[in-house]
């Protein structure tokens, strides 16, 4: 079945989906018949034409001064899309450029004794990709506390970002709550990877990661978020309580 969100995901609003369809049923045709068979209001009717227009997927002629719309081929949608992909990859490049003077003017970096709160799935990667940012070969992370809800939305990421951790060397424990086993037995399969899990019916939402002098508790829950707290006292004692949980729980 196709998925015509795909052309929301490209750019165009729901309402340019509903017009350039539309327009690609009726063929060429004033705003009139255009208005009903794409519910879209008449007071936007002609800036959503605008907009497609710019896109290069609609184009008009004058009739007795009235506009006749017509819909370009949806070939062009593939051009449009390769248009986007190169204005892409210009603006990754000015990126590049501009992420090192960044990292200069910045002042409250990660670097020093600070605890600091990342928002969204985006904050729980960000403040995830600290640690390999810092760790190296034969470093050691603990991951205690795993739900199933975590992996909402972010498997995918922390699949990748365990096979780098393992390429890196690092090794990883994981203390999984024991209805997760599903999640537990796939992050076995990884290199560098101990597993184990916490008494049946406990369920801890938010959980802890702890490496080097950083300890980040995350959550994935209602809202999502990760709070990263940088303190070499914090985190060893953190390492003891992890250590300790270990010790008690089951392979």
């Amino acid at each position: 079945m196709v998925k015509l969100e795909i052309l929301q995901e490209i750019g165009l609003t729901q309402g340019e989906v509903k017009v350039y369809r539309a327009l690609l049923g009726l063929g060429e045709t004033t705003t009139g018949p255009l208005v009903d068979e794409s519910g879209v209001s008449v007071s936007k009717i002609y800036g959503i034409l605008n907009r497609l227009s710019k896109k290069g997927l609609v184009s008009h002629i004058i009739k007795g001064k009235i506009k006749h719309f017509r819909p370009a081929d949806p070939e062009r949608l593939l051009v449009y899309f390769k248009e986007k992909e190169r204005l892409l990859e210009q603006e990754r490049k000015e990126l590049e450029r501009a992420v090192p003077f960044l990292k200069s003017q910045a002042g409250n970096l990660l670097t020093e004794e600070t605890a600091q709160i990342f928002e969204g799935l985006r904050g729980i990667q960000t403040a995830r990709e600290r640690s390999l940012g810092i760790m190296k070969k034969g470093d050691e992370m603990w991951i205690i506390g795993i739900a199933r809800t975590p992996y909402d939305k972010l498997l995918g990421y922390f699949r990748d970002f365990h096979r780098r951790r393992a390429r890196k060397g690092v090794k990883c424990h994981f203390l999984y709550n024991d209805y997760a086993r599903e999640f537990g037995e796939m992050s076995r399969k990884y290199p560098l990877t101990e597993v184990r899990y916490t008494a049946a019916g406990i369920i801890t939402h938010a959980w802890i990661e702890v490496y080097m002098d950083t300890v980040t508790i995350g959550i994935n829950r209602g809202k999502s978020f990760s709070v990263v707290i940088i303190n070499q006292e914090v985190a060893d004692s953190f390492k003891e309580y992890a250590r300790l949980l270990w010790s008690i729980s089951s392979r």
